[in-house]
């Protein structure tokens, strides 16, 4: 039987899909859980400017990094 995980505040996690300049399977922390779908996360890989490196994704289209 699979475990699965919720998306938790401090988990790693990776885009499944491009948001807006953010390719897919950029890489970043969760930072703050905004109600059970929207994630704010950190994206630190690539390296971004300061203001494009925050957030605001649906956690369907997050997945755990490792």
């Amino acid at each position: 039987m699979a475990t699965t995980h919720e998306i938790a505040v401090f988990d790693r996690v990776e885009l499944s899909e491009r948001i807006d300049d953010v390719p897919a399977g950029a890489r970043g922390g969760v930072l703050e859980l905004r109600g059970p779908d929207i994630a704010m996360v950190e994206i630190t890989e690539p390296p971004l400017e300061a203001v494009d490196r925050i957030l605001f994704v649906p956690v369907s289209q997050l997945r755990l990094s490792a």
